[in-house]
């Protein structure tokens, strides 16, 4: 009797916990197919803002005889100082406005002061000395939320850049368990939009992101890991044309939607509990089809990043030249004199050495990336040649550009 019931407990035993394997295969299952669902709906959105951006593009492009742009070369880039930009801007494509709207300079300003450029809407935000730079330091415990000091409500044009570096404060902990930061966009109508807004770009967790209505899409592996370090600088990168909006973390492509409401006045920075520093941030219009610039202007201006006094090429201008390579390639018979320009900030000879010398690291860069030489000369100018003024901090960064000439 008691073998028989022995026997019928394990039988009992096996067929509960064979059950519960089953069960939990087929949730795994579930949320396997869930995230597929996600992904695939993520990259539809994406084909078709590529879709509609190349089209935009073609409509131009096409109107003559010239050929279709070839891809970028798969080759490593390397930046004029020989050394190699970080992989994942190897084939960067956020361009950005050639007009600067804002870009305040935080130099000036004194610690633990409010900020002179910046309105705060909630919470609190103060000026802060950071790893030898002033930051912008949105307050943790306190949801801040910031927006530009703007003369006027309504700033944004229909079509904008914006960029800025941002590092987390204990995100190891923070990120995994809160909605913790965002960019949201409204107009002058909304008095609360810092609460909403007509849509937003929203890091959420260390795992993902969504802009607008679209649905969350997952970060890249190598994302999630530098996020939960709490000790890492990731550049941000936003474009938006009318309902079009593409969203970038460190050169990947993280967000992009079609079904963007359109009307947006102006933005604001929020953070969840705990605190964030920002620095180098930049509104700009623009972004345009850079051949459409060559046939209307002669010329297309850019503006390149490279290190302060410098002419080290940073990473997140390799969008910029790789459309440039791409029109070069798609274009045989182009031919530029690449200008260097500074702001009026510093010596005039010297000034006039580093223009030279980042012309030349933008030129040595191109032929790297599959230019021919002899279809590229480079010169520099100094401040001789300013397109806007140099009194306040837009100004000057107008001013310090890369502008190629067609010859």
């Amino acid at each position: 009797m008691k073998q028989r019931l022995l026997i019928l407990l394990f039988f009992f035993i096996s067929a509960s916990l064979h059950a519960q394997l089953w069960k939990r295969i087929g949730s795994e299952v579930k949320n396997r197919v869930a995230d597929k669902i996600v992904r695939q709906s993520g990259n539809a959105a994406e084909k078709a803002v590529d879709k509609a951006e190349n089209s935009a593009a073609d409509a131009v492009k096409n109107s003559g005889t010239e050929k279709r742009a070839s891809p970028v070369a798969e080759s490593d880039v390397v930046t004029a100082s020989g050394s190699p930009a970080p992989a994942n801007y190897k084939n960067y494509d956020f361009v950005p406005g050639d007009k600067i709207i804002f870009q305040p300079d935080l130099s000036g300003e004194a610690d633990a002061e409010l900020p002179a450029r910046f309105t705060i809407k909630a919470g609190t935000a103060e000026i802060q000395s950071f790893e030898g730079e002033k930051v912008l330091h949105l307050e943790p415990n306190a949801r801040t939320a910031v927006e530009p000091l703007m003369r006027s409500d309504k700033y944004l044009p229909e079509q904008f850049t914006l960029e800025f570096d941002v590092l987390y404060e204990n995100s190891e902990a923070y990120f995994k368990y809160v909605s913790s930061f965002r960019v949201g966009f409204s107009n002058q109508h909304d008095q609360n939009y810092y609460n909403g807004g007509l849509y937003a770009f929203v890091i959420d967790g260390v795992s993902r992101c969504s802009f607008g209505t679209a649905k969350g899409q997952d970060l890249p592996g190598a994302l999630q890991q530098s996020f939960g370090t709490g000790n890492t600088w990731h550049h941000i990168a936003i474009y938006v044309r009318k309902n079009i909006g593409k969203a970038y973390i460190d050169g990947y492509r993280v967000c992009a939607t079609n079904a963007l409401p359109e009307g947006a006045d102006k933005f604001y920075i929020k953070a969840d509990r705990y605190g964030v520093r920002i620095k180098n941030l930049r509104l700009a219009a623009g972004g345009d089809d850079k051949y459409q610039k060559l046939v209307t202007d002669g010329k297309i201006i850019t503006h390149i990043l490279f290190d302060v006094n410098k002419s080290t090429i940073k990473p997140e201008s390799m969008g910029t030249l790789n459309e440039l390579v791409k029109l070069m390639k798609a274009h045989s018979d182009l031919k530029f004199e690449i200008d260097g320009h500074t702001d009026s900030d510093g010596n005039d000879d010297a000034n006039m050495k580093l223009s030279q010398a980042r012309a030349d690291a933008v030129r040595a860069q191109l032929v790297e990336m599959g230019i021919e030489g002899s279809r590229l000369t480079a010169k520099g100018f100094g401040e001789t040649k300013p397109i806007d003024s140099n009194a306040t901090s837009e100004g000057k960064a107008n001013n310090r550009r890369v502008e190629f000439i067609k010859m």
